[in-house]
């Protein structure tokens, strides 16, 4: 796939040979503040700038920055540690000078090709490829001296700017989708919270519902072949409030049944989905039954309301973790016919936000495919 005014043949280049390869220097989360220079961190990566270039900055710090990396326009930015090696391959594209980069954040400082362009070729066909030079087991780093050694193909500057032009509009439409949907669960959390928030009269999880705590299955038994049963196990195996398991397991511990409330119980607690199957649940979930028949949406919208309130309870320094008391334990209003209502109502908030995902699935997947098709 191409325009038709290009027709020039595309030339390969090892990126040290069109780069200098550098590292930002430290800066930690907690030295963010509200005023001073623009920064980037390099797990913002993750869960900040999903785009592959960060046309706005989000943090600031107020550090003395003698010792610090500054940004030129046009960096291509990516992590030097991470959980996976896929993880890992996330390259992001600097558009502005004087931005400090953090420690953990590889510099890809080019000496003339657009780095916009580069980025978005990192991020699609070069994925896998960053992957494999990537190195480690329980953490995974990318270093430098492996990062240079990766080849690119690049046609004129023109065409690399054409290009970006095409899925800079696409990555507009994604970023207006989210909006949407932003917009759409602060009104649902606002109604909520004037749901539930005045309620006088409780009673608890435990005189409602009985929870079932996940337990591991032996990662031998994991399999992608459909045998035994769906595996659950944190918040990567929910989609949108149902259940969306990655792989099965023959090594069947604890199970939920159609229709189970799913909590995450270690880190991030408190994600919630509804149980659409049967499945093998393991350490990092729990299965919640609701005891009256026709109360699962009104525990199921609680639940999702009480999320925010997770912090006072977590235990743990490094990894966080509820109990099965603790979840027994949560306050609920006492049921009534208003707030069964009233949790229908939130419900249908959820059916709009679940159709406006499927619309920023299509454009995420429009793009992915254009990232296959118009690189080489």
């Amino acid at each position: 796939m191409r325009f038709p005014e290009f027709s020039g043949e595309w030339k390969k280049y090892f990126i040290r040979d069109i780069a200098e390869v550098t590292k930002g220097a430290g800066i930690s989360k907690e030295q963010r503040s509200l005023f001073g220079t623009p920064c980037i961190l390099y797990g913002e990566l993750y869960t900040t700038y999903k785009s592959e270039v960060i046309n706005d900055v989000q943090s600031k710090t107020d550090i003395d920055a003698k010792n610090l990396v500054r940004s030129k326009e046009n960096d291509v930015i990516i992590p030097s540690s991470g959980e996976t090696a896929i993880d890992i391959s996330t390259a992001r594209c600097v558009p502005y000078d004087d931005v400090l980069l953090g420690g953990d954040l590889n510099i890809i400082r080019l000496y003339q090709n657009d780095g916009r362009f580069l980025s978005y070729q990192l991020n699609g066909v070069r994925k896998l490829d960053i992957a494999r030079v990537a190195q480690g087991s329980s953490v995974i780093h990318l270093y430098g001296e492996s990062i240079k050694s990766l080849s690119v193909s690049l046609p004129a500057l023109k065409e690399q700017q054409k290009i970006v032009s095409l899925l800079s509009l696409i990555d507009e439409r994604i970023a207006t989708q989210n909006k949407i949907i932003e917009e759409y669960k602060k009104l649902k959390n606002a109604l909520a919270e004037l749901f539930f928030a005045k309620s006088i009269e409780y009673t608890s999880i435990g005189e409602m519902c009985d929870v079932v705590m996940g337990q591991s299955p032996s990662s031998v038994a994991y399999n992608y072949t459909k045998n035994g049963l769906p595996l659950i196990q944190g918040n990567l195996d929910i989609f949108e409030g149902v259940t969306s398991p990655r792989m099965w397991t023959s090594d069947i511990t604890k199970q939920c049944d159609i229709g189970d409330i799913i909590l995450t119980v270690r880190a991030p607690v408190g994600d919630v989905a509804k149980s659409n199957m049967i499945a093998c649940v393991g350490r990092g979930v729990c299965a919640i039954k609701v005891k009256e028949s026709g109360c699962s949406e009104y525990v199921y919208q609680y639940l999702l309301y009480f999320k925010a309130k997770w912090g006072s309870i977590e235990q743990g320094s490094t990894f966080s973790a509820i109990s099965r008391n603790d979840i027994l334990n949560i306050n609920i209003p006492v049921i009534t016919k208003r707030l069964i209502v009233a949790s229908h109502l939130l419900a249908l908030f959820d059916s709009e936000i679940s159709i406006e995902a499927l619309n920023l699935n299509v454009y995420t997947k429009q793009k992915q495919y254009l990232l296959t098709k118009m690189f080489i």
